[in-house]
């Protein structure tokens, strides 16, 4: 039997095995703490190296990211002149379940106001190869500083917020709307000798590819 005939067969004889490439979308807000160095690195050039915490909230839309927490190290270039800054860094976003979605993100703007993109690049557990990417917002809405008599450098310390407007994402052979990472319904689970209440599966058979009609 041909691939694409198998396929069209097995979606009409198990309707219920589809998972299709379901788009999970959310709005994310996230209020953040940062700590790092700032360093000068030219005339009118700072550099912040440092990373940024905090929780994701959604605010509506799919839970995936609900109550996640994340660590994004990141670095920063603050033009003084022109009073302009842009930045980027990596982020890994834990759920209360201990699986991991990767992500990187860039931004521009002044000081206060970074805007930009999120991508996710990656996830590990139930989470493995989810991709994704939204419009990012970075809002600083205290910040601080002080010397640090050893390194030279400043120490410098900023609180803020986040948003996420329109984060879209997909996780392969699995539903994302489900709440695989925070709240929501959680998905179907199959019956073990551990949980023997488990949701009911179907098995296909292994010579199914054989016995099939062409």
């Amino acid at each position: 039997m041909h691939g694409h005939t198998l396929a069209l067969f097995l979606s009409l004889l198990f309707p219920s095995l589809q998972v299709a490439a379901e788009v999970g979308t959310a709005k994310i807000m996230a209020p953040w703490e940062a700590n790092g160095q700032l360093f000068q690195v030219g005339v009118d050039k700072l550099q912040f190296i440092g990373t940024f915490e905090g929780i994701m909230y959604i605010e509506q839309g799919d839970g995936l990211f609900d109550a996640a927490l994340f660590t994004c190290p990141s670095t920063q270039i603050i033009h003084v002149l022109n009073n302009q800054i842009s930045g980027q860094g990596y982020c890994t976003i834990e759920s209360p379940t201990g699986d991991y979605v990767f992500a990187e993100f860039t931004c521009d703007g002044e000081p206060g106001a970074c805007k930009g993109k999120f991508t996710i690049t990656g996830g590990t557990g139930k989470l493995t190869g989810i991709t994704g990417e939204s419009p990012m917002i970075v809002r600083t809405a205290l910040s601080g500083t002080a010397i640090d008599g050893e390194s030279g450098g400043t120490v410098s310390a900023a609180k803020g917020l986040a948003v996420w407007p329109e984060m879209r994402f997909d996780v392969p052979g699995r539903s994302a709307t489900s709440g695989l990472l925070g709240t929501g319904p959680s998905e179907p689970e199959a019956k073990t000798p551990d949980n023997p209440e488990g949701s009911e599966t179907i098995e296909i058979p292994d010579q199914l590819g054989d016995s099939a009609p062409e």
